[in-house]
């Protein structure tokens, strides 16, 4: 008579390692009287044994009724060793074959090596290099400032030595261009030393990557709102939307 039958059920159970949960003080056992729930107990003979897939799961159980388990970590009940519990390790051979393999995200390593490469690429000023940077825009800056001034002054100027006449289309045109030019180069110095001061503040206030992307965001200017009715004048002659766009 085969004996074999009724060893199948205990074929290879006598090498699965048990485990049991504990804050170093205190085991968790399972309440005698409600299947599934589990308690505190001070004591170790009382601990119920877990296989490791079942330790774990009940590790990262993040529901409310389970919250002071959090502290409690896995202990090999024949070693007396503390086991890994990371999400990566699952202690058991062949734990990654068949219904317990799981899908890992392939591109989750291009991300980190490309956010890695930007960072590193990053010049990383310091604080010398962006009071330097700073009062070389600075001085960019006050150019233009004078620069419109100066155009202003030249129209002037023509009206004077012309009997208060306007210049003509095409000399109007030219240095409306001349004027547009200018101003743009003024609003993108302007645009960069809002951006040094987040960076300066980063340095002194140790801001986060995070912190530094959302400062930035809010250091971006926003578009142009009118403060006279000529702003309104000037874009109904230039065809804008004029009272769409003027607030």
């Amino acid at each position: 008579m085969s004996y074999m039958p009724f060893l199948y059920p205990f074929l290879g159970k006598e090498n699965e390692n048990m485990f049991i949960l504990t804050d170093g003080k205190n085991y968790i056992m399972e309440n005698p009287v409600k299947q599934g729930v589990y308690i505190s107990t001070v004591s170790p003979t009382m601990a119920k044994k877990f296989t490791y897939k079942q330790a774990r799961t009940i590790l990262n159980d993040r529901s409310k009724k389970n919250v002071w388990i959090k502290t409690y970590y896995m202990v090999d009940e024949g070693t007396g060793k503390v086991a890994e519990t990371s999400a990566n390790y699952k202690g058991n051979a062949g734990i990654y074959i068949g219904q317990n393999d799981i899908k890992f995200d392939e591109s989750i390593v291009t991300k980190i090596y490309e956010e890695t490469k930007s960072i590193t690429g990053l010049a990383g000023w310091s604080m010398t290099q962006l009071k330097t940077y700073k009062e070389q825009l600075n001085i960019g800056l006050s150019k233009y400032d004078s620069a419109v001034s100066d155009i202003e002054h030249a129209l002037q100027r023509y009206k004077k030595d012309n009997d208060g006449k306007n210049p003509q289309a095409h000399k109007a045109a030219k240095i409306g261009y001349l004027l547009g030019e200018i101003r743009d180069k003024h609003e993108n110095i302007k645009q960069c030393i809002d951006y040094i001061q987040v960076f300066e503040n980063a340095i002194t206030y140790n801001y986060t990557i995070e912190k530094i992307k959302l400062e930035l965001e809010k250091a971006k200017h926003a578009s142009y709102q009118g403060r006279t009715e000529y702003y309104q004048i000037a874009l109904e002659i230039l065809d804008c939307g004029g009272k769409k766009n003027a607030m």
